[in-house]
């Protein structure tokens, strides 16, 4: 699967657990709106219904009240229940710790006696109004059906008797919460759908960077295995073809020095040249350590090293530190090799310049008149040297530039902090 396809496929997962949640939390919420929308409007309907019923309530003593009282009950509160707000009204007679329908619009429940809660009482003794949703139990077996609140309010008969006015209110919580999910629910995931499209693009950039990223780090592997099995097939032939000859040599003039004494200096002068060329690869392998006075001679080196001769031009080294100077002479290194092994070019220039003293910047730059190349492209494999060098400077604060086309050589200039 190629590295858009996985972000394509990471990115609409991760909008759909986003779609998810999001609708998720607004279906919670609105329902908690809703329910409590619900609970508000069965107590202002509870209210209007006690501002109609009550006063007259209140003017009788409800312990001695006959049928001409409940025939006005239920001409009060007929145009709630005609209209739907109401469903049912309960009148309460509290009695010590209990209390007693003494009025309804259901005749079945007038008489009905229970405890009633403490707590309850206190709160409706207040002036409060409580909503509360309905049981299902024996009590309540006449209020079942749709979704509905009973609401209590308290107040006193004629004779001073404490009363309570229960008034059943029909509330639809999950039509409203359906109803208003409709018109919420699709905006918010039209919403989620443009905002994952704006960012898709930026996504998908950086996981070809991420993917880009690994290849070079994979390709620098590769470079540093296949380095080290130059190096030592490097050294391995060096030592076959100029130090072991003429050590073997030397080995077989001292067997026959005893009879022939004059092999004596030949065989130390075959050994001494062999100790020479052992030096001269040992002093390749481990060269001298840069400093910051000594770059711009190493960089002259490394420009005669190989073919074409590059160009160097150097400036003053002041406030270059040695660190700076061995990162610079490294990179100079790779750049040049890069320029010889892969641009066939034939003019290769190097510029050393620090500016700004301590605490400046340093700048290196390496151009050639070689075949040039995309910068923007991925490497081909093999050609890990310039994001190595990219990579070391970013470690180190600093940057490299690359100015570069096919067929028009290039120049990369890397700048450093100088100290």
């Amino acid at each position: 699967m190629t590295v858009v396809r996985r972000t394509l496929l990471r990115h609409a997962l991760a909008t759909l657990a986003a779609v998810l949640l999001v609708c998720a939390l607004v279906v919670a919420g609105v329902w908690w709106l809703a329910h409590d929308e619900a609970v508000r409007r069965a107590e202002q309907v509870s209210r209007r219904v006690a501002a109609a019923v009550v006063v007259p309530l209140a003017d009788r003593d409800l312990a001695a009240a006959g049928p001409e009282a409940r025939k006005r009950l239920l001409e009060d509160v007929a145009p709630f229940r005609t209209v739907g707000m109401v469903s049912r009204v309960k009148v309460w007679l509290v009695e010590g710790p209990s209390a007693r329908v003494v009025f309804s619009d259901e005749p079945k429940v007038e008489g009905l006696t229970r405890r009633f809660d403490p707590d309850l009482a206190a709160r409706l003794d207040g002036g409060a109004a409580v909503v509360l949703t309905v049981p299902a139990d024996d009590e309540h077996r006449y209020e079942q059906g749709p979704s509905q609140r009973e609401v209590f309010l308290g107040f006193t008969d004629a004779a001073g008797r404490p009363a309570r006015l229960e008034v059943y209110v029909p509330v639809d919580v999950t039509g409203a919460t359906i109803r208003a999910l409709g018109l919420l629910v699709p905006p918010v995931i039209a919403g989620l759908l443009a905002v994952a499209l704006a960012v898709l693009p930026m996504s998908v950039a950086l996981a070809r960077r991420r993917d880009r990223e690994r290849a070079e780090r994979r390709d620098a592997a590769l470079y540093g295995l296949a380095a080290g099995e130059l190096a030592r097939r490097d050294l391995a032939r060096r030592l076959h073809d100029d130090v072991l000859p003429g050590l073997a040599s030397a080995g077989m003039m001292l067997d026959l020095a005893p009879a022939r004494p004059e092999l004596l200096s030949r065989a130390r002068e075959s050994v001494g040249d062999g100790m020479t060329r052992i030096r001269s690869v040992l002093d390749e392998l481990l060269p001298d350590e840069i400093d910051a006075a000594g770059l711009p001679a190493a960089l002259r080196a490394l420009a005669t090293a190989g073919e074409p001769v590059a160009a160097v031009e150097t400036g003053a080294t002041d406030g270059l530190g040695d660190r700076t100077a061995v990162l610079l002479h490294r990179m100079a290194g790779e750049l040049l090799r890069n320029a010889r092994t892969h641009a066939a070019a034939d003019r290769i220039t190097v510029q050393l310049a620090v500016q700004g003293g301590p605490g400046g910047r340093a700048r290196l730059t390496v151009s050639d008149d070689g075949t040039g190349f995309d910068p923007d492209a991925h490497p081909a494999p093999g050609h890990v040297g310039l994001p190595l060098v990219r990579r070391a400077a970013e470690d180190a604060g600093g940057r490299v530039t690359v100015r570069s086309s096919p067929r028009a050589g290039s120049t990369v200039v890397v700048e450093l902090p100088a100290a």
